[in-house]
Protein backbone atom coordinates (compact mmCIF):
# COMPACT_ATOMS: atom_id res chain seq x y z
CA UNK A 1 0.00 0.00 0.00
CA UNK A 2 2.57 2.40 0.81
CA UNK A 3 4.82 1.20 -2.34
CA UNK A 4 1.43 2.26 -4.44
CA UNK A 5 0.94 5.37 -2.53
CA UNK A 6 4.70 6.59 -3.08
CA UNK A 7 4.31 5.50 -6.61
CA UNK A 8 1.05 7.90 -7.26
CA UNK A 9 2.86 10.52 -5.84
CA UNK A 10 5.67 10.03 -7.56
CA UNK A 11 3.72 9.71 -10.97
CA UNK A 12 1.72 12.77 -10.12
CA UNK A 13 5.03 15.21 -8.99
CA UNK A 14 6.47 14.02 -12.96
CA UNK A 15 3.10 14.85 -14.74
CA UNK A 16 2.94 18.01 -13.15
CA UNK A 17 6.37 19.12 -13.87
CA UNK A 18 5.28 18.01 -17.25
CA UNK A 19 2.81 20.08 -17.63
CA UNK A 20 4.29 23.09 -15.98
CA UNK A 21 7.31 22.32 -18.43
CA UNK A 22 4.57 22.69 -21.37
CA UNK A 23 2.77 25.53 -20.08
CA UNK A 24 5.92 27.40 -20.28
CA UNK A 25 6.62 26.95 -23.85
CA UNK A 26 2.99 27.17 -24.75
CA UNK A 27 3.43 30.80 -22.86
CA UNK A 28 6.65 31.48 -24.30
CA UNK A 29 5.15 31.48 -27.94
CA UNK A 30 1.99 33.22 -27.13
CA UNK A 31 4.48 36.06 -25.78
CA UNK A 32 6.74 36.14 -28.92
CA UNK A 33 3.68 36.43 -31.14
CA UNK A 34 2.28 39.03 -28.80
CA UNK A 35 5.21 41.66 -28.98
CA UNK A 36 5.48 40.41 -32.57
CA UNK A 37 1.81 41.74 -33.16
CA UNK A 38 2.20 44.99 -30.65
CA UNK A 39 5.53 46.25 -32.16
CA UNK A 40 3.94 45.74 -36.04
CA UNK A 41 1.29 48.03 -34.91
CA UNK A 42 2.40 50.24 -33.44
CA UNK A 43 5.10 50.91 -36.02
CA UNK A 44 2.04 51.11 -38.37
CA UNK A 45 0.25 53.32 -36.56
CA UNK A 46 2.98 55.87 -36.48
CA UNK A 47 4.04 55.72 -40.31
CA UNK A 48 0.77 54.04 -42.09
CA UNK A 49 2.01 52.36 -45.33
CA UNK A 50 0.58 50.32 -48.60
CA UNK A 51 2.04 47.28 -50.09
CA UNK A 52 5.28 45.77 -48.88
CA UNK A 53 7.80 46.66 -46.43
CA UNK A 54 10.16 44.95 -43.96
CA UNK A 55 10.63 46.04 -40.43
CA UNK A 56 13.13 45.56 -38.09
CA UNK A 57 13.13 45.38 -34.77
CA UNK A 58 16.33 43.79 -32.91
CA UNK A 59 18.04 40.52 -34.06
CA UNK A 60 14.83 39.99 -36.02
CA UNK A 61 12.94 41.16 -39.23
CA UNK A 62 9.40 41.01 -40.55
CA UNK A 63 7.76 40.68 -43.74
CA UNK A 64 4.61 43.18 -43.90
CA UNK A 65 2.01 43.67 -46.67
CA UNK A 66 -0.67 46.57 -46.02
CA UNK A 67 -4.13 46.75 -48.58
CA UNK A 68 -6.28 49.44 -48.04
CA UNK A 69 -9.77 48.70 -49.92
CA UNK A 70 -12.60 51.04 -50.17
CA UNK A 71 -16.00 49.69 -48.78
CA UNK A 72 -18.86 49.60 -51.00
CA UNK A 73 -22.75 48.21 -49.66
CA UNK A 74 -22.80 45.41 -51.83
CA UNK A 75 -18.98 43.46 -50.37
CA UNK A 76 -19.29 41.53 -47.21
CA UNK A 77 -16.39 41.26 -44.72
CA UNK A 78 -15.34 37.69 -46.20
CA UNK A 79 -15.35 39.00 -49.47
CA UNK A 80 -13.24 42.26 -48.46
CA UNK A 81 -10.51 39.65 -46.93
CA UNK A 82 -10.55 37.43 -50.29
CA UNK A 83 -9.93 40.47 -52.21
CA UNK A 84 -7.12 41.82 -49.58
CA UNK A 85 -5.26 38.40 -49.29
CA UNK A 86 -5.41 38.43 -53.31
CA UNK A 87 -3.64 41.68 -53.32
CA UNK A 88 -1.20 41.02 -50.88
CA UNK A 89 -0.16 38.51 -52.63
CA UNK A 90 0.61 40.35 -55.58
CA UNK A 91 2.19 43.46 -53.70
CA UNK A 92 4.37 40.65 -51.72
CA UNK A 93 5.47 39.35 -55.42
CA UNK A 94 6.51 42.63 -56.41
CA UNK A 95 7.66 44.30 -53.25
CA UNK A 96 10.10 41.83 -51.94
CA UNK A 97 12.80 40.21 -53.68
CA UNK A 98 11.67 36.55 -53.72
CA UNK A 99 8.85 34.79 -53.17
CA UNK A 100 6.52 35.20 -50.35
CA UNK A 101 4.81 31.33 -49.12
CA UNK A 102 2.65 31.88 -45.73
CA UNK A 103 0.21 35.04 -44.96
CA UNK A 104 -1.20 35.73 -41.85
CA UNK A 105 -3.63 38.37 -40.95
CA UNK A 106 -2.81 40.37 -38.01
CA UNK A 107 -5.42 42.85 -37.60
CA UNK A 108 -8.02 45.19 -39.71
CA UNK A 109 -8.59 49.16 -39.16
CA UNK A 110 -12.16 50.12 -40.10
CA UNK A 111 -11.92 53.19 -41.64
CA UNK A 112 -15.42 54.92 -41.35
CA UNK A 113 -14.65 58.51 -41.83
CA UNK A 114 -12.70 57.89 -44.71
CA UNK A 115 -15.55 54.82 -45.50
CA UNK A 116 -12.38 52.47 -46.10
CA UNK A 117 -11.15 49.17 -44.30
CA UNK A 118 -7.17 48.05 -44.21
CA UNK A 119 -5.96 44.47 -43.86
CA UNK A 120 -2.17 44.19 -42.70
CA UNK A 121 -0.67 41.10 -42.87
CA UNK A 122 2.66 39.25 -41.90
CA UNK A 123 4.08 36.78 -44.46
CA UNK A 124 6.95 34.79 -44.12
CA UNK A 125 9.50 34.73 -47.33
CA UNK A 126 10.87 31.24 -48.60
CA UNK A 127 14.10 31.89 -47.65
CA UNK A 128 13.00 32.48 -44.07
CA UNK A 129 10.83 29.57 -44.35
CA UNK A 130 13.84 27.57 -45.40
CA UNK A 131 16.63 28.64 -42.77
CA UNK A 132 13.66 28.18 -39.67
CA UNK A 133 12.94 24.77 -41.46
CA UNK A 134 17.21 23.91 -41.48
CA UNK A 135 17.72 25.42 -37.78
CA UNK A 136 14.98 22.82 -36.76
CA UNK A 137 16.21 19.63 -38.93
CA UNK A 138 19.59 19.99 -40.96
CA UNK A 139 18.86 19.14 -44.45
CA UNK A 140 20.87 18.96 -48.17
CA UNK A 141 18.89 18.00 -51.07
CA UNK A 142 15.67 18.73 -53.19
CA UNK A 143 12.34 19.62 -51.96
CA UNK A 144 9.32 20.53 -53.14
CA UNK A 145 7.32 23.53 -50.98
CA UNK A 146 3.78 23.89 -51.60
CA UNK A 147 2.28 27.07 -50.98
CA UNK A 148 -1.31 28.50 -51.08
CA UNK A 149 -0.55 30.30 -54.64
CA UNK A 150 2.42 28.42 -55.97
CA UNK A 151 4.92 25.65 -55.59
CA UNK A 152 8.41 25.50 -55.78
CA UNK A 153 11.73 23.12 -55.76
CA UNK A 154 14.33 24.25 -53.33
CA UNK A 155 17.66 22.82 -53.52
CA UNK A 156 19.70 23.00 -50.11
CA UNK A 157 23.54 22.74 -50.36
CA UNK A 158 25.60 22.85 -47.49
CA UNK A 159 29.38 22.95 -47.93
CA UNK A 160 32.32 22.79 -45.44
CA UNK A 161 34.22 26.42 -45.91
CA UNK A 162 37.79 24.63 -45.13
CA UNK A 163 37.94 22.42 -48.06
CA UNK A 164 37.78 25.22 -50.77
CA UNK A 165 40.45 27.87 -51.63
CA UNK A 166 38.48 30.43 -52.57
CA UNK A 167 34.46 31.88 -51.85
CA UNK A 168 34.38 31.77 -56.05
CA UNK A 169 35.10 27.89 -56.38
CA UNK A 170 32.95 27.34 -53.55
CA UNK A 171 29.95 28.48 -54.77
CA UNK A 172 30.90 27.13 -58.13
CA UNK A 173 30.61 23.78 -56.50
CA UNK A 174 27.47 24.51 -54.74
CA UNK A 175 25.87 25.59 -57.63
CA UNK A 176 26.74 22.16 -59.93
CA UNK A 177 25.26 20.17 -56.88
CA UNK A 178 22.07 21.94 -56.81
CA UNK A 179 22.00 20.91 -60.09
CA UNK A 180 22.68 17.71 -59.42
CA UNK A 181 20.55 17.18 -56.17
CA UNK A 182 17.65 18.48 -58.23
CA UNK A 183 17.88 16.58 -61.33
CA UNK A 184 17.98 13.52 -58.96
CA UNK A 185 14.79 14.41 -57.72
CA UNK A 186 12.76 15.64 -60.62
CA UNK A 187 14.51 13.15 -63.92
CA UNK A 188 16.15 10.34 -61.55
CA UNK A 189 19.63 10.96 -62.62
CA UNK A 190 22.58 8.52 -61.20
CA UNK A 191 25.15 10.36 -59.82
CA UNK A 192 28.77 8.94 -58.34
CA UNK A 193 31.05 11.26 -57.01
CA UNK A 194 35.16 10.34 -57.11
CA UNK A 195 37.61 12.34 -55.52
CA UNK A 196 40.79 12.88 -57.00
CA UNK A 197 44.33 13.89 -54.40
CA UNK A 198 47.05 15.68 -56.94
CA UNK A 199 50.07 16.57 -55.19
CA UNK A 200 52.15 19.30 -56.77
CA UNK A 201 55.77 20.06 -55.93
CA UNK A 202 57.90 23.12 -56.37
CA UNK A 203 61.31 24.65 -54.83
CA UNK A 204 59.87 25.92 -51.72
CA UNK A 205 57.43 23.02 -50.53
CA UNK A 206 54.78 20.86 -51.70
CA UNK A 207 51.38 21.63 -51.99
CA UNK A 208 48.06 18.70 -51.92
CA UNK A 209 44.68 20.07 -53.56
CA UNK A 210 41.82 17.38 -54.15
CA UNK A 211 39.57 17.93 -57.17
CA UNK A 212 35.56 16.65 -56.67
CA UNK A 213 34.91 14.62 -60.39
CA UNK A 214 31.33 13.97 -60.64
CA UNK A 215 29.36 12.02 -63.49
CA UNK A 216 25.54 11.86 -64.20
CA UNK A 217 23.68 9.93 -66.61
CA UNK A 218 20.37 12.10 -66.58
CA UNK A 219 16.98 11.46 -68.51
CA UNK A 220 17.05 15.78 -68.77
CA UNK A 221 18.19 18.61 -67.13
CA UNK A 222 17.29 21.77 -64.82
CA UNK A 223 16.83 25.19 -66.35
CA UNK A 224 15.83 28.10 -64.32
CA UNK A 225 17.22 27.14 -60.62
CA UNK A 226 18.23 30.32 -59.13
CA UNK A 227 20.18 30.99 -55.80
CA UNK A 228 17.61 32.77 -53.04
CA UNK A 229 20.10 32.59 -50.35
CA UNK A 230 23.86 31.99 -48.99
CA UNK A 231 24.74 32.19 -45.56
CA UNK A 232 26.51 30.31 -42.57
CA UNK A 233 23.63 28.99 -40.95
CA UNK A 234 25.96 26.81 -38.91
CA UNK A 235 29.80 27.96 -38.21
CA UNK A 236 32.44 27.27 -41.04
CA UNK A 237 29.98 25.72 -43.46
CA UNK A 238 28.38 27.66 -45.82
CA UNK A 239 24.54 26.90 -46.97
CA UNK A 240 23.19 27.44 -50.15
CA UNK A 241 19.41 27.68 -50.65
CA UNK A 242 18.29 27.61 -54.32
CA UNK A 243 14.72 27.66 -55.69
CA UNK A 244 12.78 27.41 -59.06
CA UNK A 245 9.04 27.77 -59.32
CA UNK A 246 6.95 24.78 -60.45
Amino acid sequence: MKQTRHLLKKLFLITTICFIGTNTIAQSFDDEKIAAVNFITRMYNASPFQGAKQLEADDKHYSIVAITLNKTNQDSEVSYYSKALSKAQSAAEQGFAEPTIKFEMLFMQDGKENNNITYVFLCETLSDFVVKTIKKKAFDGARIISAPANKYLVTVVTLDNSKYTSSTMRDKAASMKAKQMTNTLVNGSVITSDIVIKTEENDKAATVSSTEIVKENAMGSINGLELLKAQEINPNYTTYIYYSKI
